[in-house]
């Protein structure tokens, strides 16, 4: 199976604007998990990966590119040593377009987000089944 390990390929990246725009519109589901935002919307994708993800940090809270990108990276590291679970999860036969939102207006610590994440992406899970 692709995706096995903890790393991120270019292909697991969701860069389809089409598909992006059906996330976050009436099309795609979403869980609320303070500070974060996880959309996904089931959907076909060209790409041998049950999922393909968007991360995404508000340039209007955080002003400096280098604490969007920092957020951003911590929440890539999590999702990464987590993508295992979602992996199994997923049916053979489905696909998954996530987008992950940081929506907070501090800066988190590294606990806090792997702790809303885990239970964001039990709740996916959950609800997928």
């Amino acid at each position: 199976m692709k995706g096995t390990s903890h790393t991120f390929e270019k292909l697991e990246r969701l860069t389809h604007q089409a598909t992006i725009d059906a996330i976050f519109q009436k099309k795609g589901n979403s869980i609320f998990k303070v500070p974060l935002l996880f959309a996904f919307f089931e959907t076909k994708l060209h790409t041998p990966f049950p999922c393909q993800i968007l991360v995404s940090v508000g340039k209007r809270k955080f002003k400096r590119a280098v604490d969007r990108n920092r957020i951003k990276r911590q929440i890539l590291a999590i999702y990464c040593l987590h993508k295992q679970r979602i992996y199994n999860a997923v049916p053979t036969d489905k696909q998954f377009a996530l987008g992950i939102l940081f929506l907070g207006t501090t800066k988190p610590t590294h606990q806090e987000l792997e702790h809303q994440l885990i239970a964001a992406i039990d709740e996916f899970i959950k609800r997928i089944e």
